[in-house]
């Protein structure tokens, strides 16, 4: 059967504390870069111990059942997305989506100056350039370049890219009108600012006039972008892999796929929400908008078949003594992939030109009552694997480096017909 991708149009104290924590854990882990990096969560103290009013309190038991699992760590529980996930692998959907479907937007990358660049042609304003028009705000395009552009990277200085030693993936970035810059990777940038805008804020329909100043769409999706670089808070799952090769350290294990599993099934497949990925397990850190699922294969494996789908011996399961059963699983998941600002026109209605599948292999561990207690990524998805997830949960009107005001992007962004 062909699956055709949709179109869009304690009691609770310890929930407490893992909530207390994912925001600690993303103190300590996203310092801020412009980069492509892990999204920074700026809830304040009282936002970061809240019980969400639709979500349940966990009786003691539960918690010490949950406790008691050994696939996964504390850091990527399930629970520091939501506690009230269901854990039984034979109640939860076979696939999903989520009813509202982010919009492809651009990482900005830092090599071309963030949203300095001139998009459109060298002789049209970039966003940034048009946002200090509109609002009467002098040096943006410095400040930004200062803060997510050329001027954020401490890099080699270059003429060529190739004063940057032909490394793959890596460029010489300059300012406009500049002859020298510096060597930049490519993947920095602020996808992980477009990805929650993508997933928070309604795709602009149309360009704007506003102030004598003409916003074209893609003028629109940098400026929101932006803007989402600061007063984010969120909820992370997992540890960043931040080294090369390091597929054996536990931040470059994880995301556990039992974790992510519970993760796909509970949100696109019970909820319809969509979530936020890193779907590089390495230091480079690629965050898309997951906006489905298909479970295409799922059999019972005995302990010695999943020994040897995992290069181990033996005839008793290696990787956890609590399950009691083991699923091996093979899901496609779908997501959105960057979009060139030249694309300046709504694609949320042509978003499968922009959807990307990608299959991950995997065992489950079950406990006795079929609950997914942990997992084992299987063949090329031990390396091919997200590093880590997350959700955004609330925006705050903020300044972003002092110059870009998110409430005066919104009002753009409402007057284009997207926006919250």
């Amino acid at each position: 059967m062909s699956f055709t991708i949709p179109f869009s149009s304690s009691a609770s104290s310890l929930a407490g504390r893992l909530t207390r924590r994912a925001a600690l854990l993303l103190g300590m882990l996203a310092p801020a870069l412009s980069s492509c990096d892990e999204p920074i969560d700026e809830a304040d103290e009282a936002d970061e111990v809240a019980v969400d009013e639709d979500e349940l309190t966990l009786s003691e038991e539960l918690e010490e059942e949950l406790l008691s699992r050994r696939g996964w760590t504390k850091a990527d529980d399930p629970r520091l997305l939501s506690r009230d996930f269901n854990y039984e692998l034979d109640d939860l959907p076979r696939s999903g989506w989520a009813d509202r479907v982010p919009w492809p937007g651009h990482y900005w990358p830092a090599y071309n100056d963030s949203i300095n660049y001139r998009w459109a042609g060298s002789n049209v304003r970039s966003p940034a350039e048009k946002y200090g028009a509109a609002f009467g705000r002098a040096g943006v395009a410095a400040v930004i370049s200062n803060r997510f552009g050329v001027g954020s990277v401490a890099g080699r200085s270059c003429r060529y890219d190739s004063d940057c030693g032909n490394v793959e993936r890596v460029q010489c970035g300059r300012r406009r009108g500049e002859s020298r810059g510096r060597c930049i990777e490519r993947w920095l940038g602020i996808c992980h600012a477009w990805a929650p805008a993508a997933i928070m804020e309604r795709e602009p329909k149309r360009g704007i006039t506003y102030n004598g100043v003409r916003f074209e769409i893609s003028d629109l999706k940098a400026l929101i972008s932006l803007a989402y670089t600061e007063g984010l808070s969120v909820r992370l799952m997992s540890l960043r892999c931040n080294t090369v090769g390091g597929a054996n350290s536990q931040a470059c294990r994880d995301t556990n796929p039992g974790s992510f599993h519970v993760a796909l099934a509970n949100l696109l497949g019970v909820r319809g929400d969509s979530f936020l990925f890193d779907r590089t397990y390495d230091r480079e850190v690629w965050t898309h908008p997951v906006v489905g699922y298909r479970v295409t294969h799922d059999q019972q494996v005995s302990a010695a078949t999943a020994n040897a789908m995992l290069r181990v011996g033996g005839s008793s399961y290696r990787f956890n003594g609590h399950a009691a059963e083991l699923r091996r699983l093979r899901t496609e998941v779908y997501w959105i992939n960057e979009a060139s600002p030249r694309y300046s026109q709504q694609l949320v209605d042509n978003v499968a030109s922009f959807t990307i599948t990608e299959v991950y292999d995997y065992i489950l561990e079950l406990d006795a009552y079929g609950r997914i207690i942990g997992g084992e990524w299987v063949g090329g998805s031990k390396r091919r694997h997200p590093d880590f997830v997350w959700r955004p949960m609330t925006k705050r009107n903020t300044t972003v480096a002092g110059v870009v005001r998110y409430s005066e992007v919104e009002h753009l962004m409402q007057l284009a017909g997207g926006g919250r």
